[in-house]
């Protein structure tokens, strides 16, 4: 009977740690593949969609509001919008500096006739309201 009490646990550790390791790489070795499957099934539906196409032309059409050009049918120059929307404003600005001072008097005047005006429809108003 006590020839069977002896455990050899020297091996039954080695198989432990054997077994840990297996496992752990088995793991790692099926999220590694899970990882470069869907990587893969990503590019492929990429490939497949047709955002493709309308970044295509989303490009050009920067490309066309970004660049100088000239049209070679009509003789048309082409400027790109930023630079257009700095001369607007810079137009813009200037006019504005000029007309500031000759508008500064116009809102009293235009008070002053539309109080007038009032006054003038008001005196009609009553008028015709006497007369009837």
């Amino acid at each position: 009977m006590a020839d069977y009490d002896d455990l050899n646990t020297k091996r039954i550790f080695m198989v432990g740690i054997l077994s840990i390791v297996v496992t752990a790489v088995t793991a790692l070795a099926v999220q590694v593949v899970y990882y470069a499957l869907v990587s893969w099934h990503d590019a492929e539906l990429s490939e497949k969609s047709s955002y493709r196409r309308q970044n295509a032309v989303l490009a050009e059409q920067t490309a066309e509001i970004t660049n100088y050009g000239v049209n070679p049918d009509t003789g048309a120059v082409t400027i790109p919008v930023s630079k257009a929307m700095e001369l607007i404003a810079a137009d813009n600005k200037g006019g504005e500096d000029a007309e500031s001072h000759d508008h500064a008097a116009e809102p009293k005047a235009d008070a002053k006739q539309e109080h007038g005006e009032k006054k003038h429809d008001e005196k009609e108003h009553n008028e015709e309201k006497h007369a009837e």
